[in-house]
């Protein structure tokens, strides 16, 4: 089995906000494309320090994380718009330690877009469960 690669599209949210109440022109919101690596062991979407400064996303808190490494201390950035095949949300971004560590898709946006691993064919998919289709399971949130 190889990796799974997904090209993720990621604007500032903050950009997307001041631009709809005018303050900034459309063309001014900051915005990246590229490809990242699916990783159902990371929860967030995690970029290099590069990328997030390109965003120019702000700062939120730092956090522990477990790693295979053991644990350290990352940074977490105010939203951001992240559309994967169409499909967009809005979450925080962690940072990745430093700028050689690839972007990562963790599980926590792959829930949130109903996306699943197809390790055979290296990709992910629509959750079959839904036929293929974006559906939120309130059901969980719910009864939990």
């Amino acid at each position: 089995m190889g990796r799974t690669l997904e090209r993720v599209f990621i604007k500032n949210f903050s950009d997307i906000n001041l631009a709809e109440e005018g303050y900034i022109k459309p063309s001014e919101i900051r915005a990246v494309e590229i490809d990242a690596i699916v990783d159902t062991g990371a929860a967030y979407l995690c970029l290099p320090p590069k990328v997030i400064k390109e965003l120019g996303l702000k700062f939120a808190k730092s956090t522990p994380v477990k790693t295979g490494n053991g644990s350290l201390e990352l940074r977490i950035f105010n939203v951001a718009e992240i559309t994967i095949k169409e499909r967009t949300i809005q979450m925080q971004v962690m940072e990745n330690k430093d700028d050689n560590i690839p972007a990562l898709i963790g599980y926590l946006v792959l829930e949130t877009m109903d996306w699943v691993v197809d390790p055979k064919n290296q990709e992910i998919i629509g959750n079959p469960e839904n036929d293929g289709k974006w559906v939120i399971d309130m059901y969980n949130i719910i009864t939990n």
